[in-house]
């Protein structure tokens, strides 16, 4: 299941962008911005793969901050994400 900001019908991809509606599948609940927040921090310490318009990542979810994530990669380098970028999280 990946969880995936924007207006999506798959029901396998889901909405958790606060300005749209959330359609499909919901397995967090995300109706705002806190929400998606609350849900990257269930998948803390996980392998993820984070996609944002430009870029894919994957590696650990090592922590979630107030508006930005930071990811493990496997090459060992963290990399910062914010939160208001991120397009998809999938766990891996």
């Amino acid at each position: 299941m990946a969880l995936k900001y924007g207006n999506y019908a798959n029901s396998n991809i889901i909405s958790a962008n606060a300005n749209l509606p959330v359609t499909g599948e919901n397995p967090c609940n995300c109706t705002t911005s806190d929400d998606f927040r609350n849900y990257l921090l269930t998948r803390q310490s996980r392998k993820v793969r984070i996609t944002t318009s430009s870029e894919e990542f994957s590696g650990v979810l090592f922590a979630v901050k107030l508006d930005y994530i930071v990811l493990a990669e496997n090459q060992g380098s963290l990399v910062l994400i914010p939160i208001s970028k991120i397009r998809t999280v999938a766990e891996i």
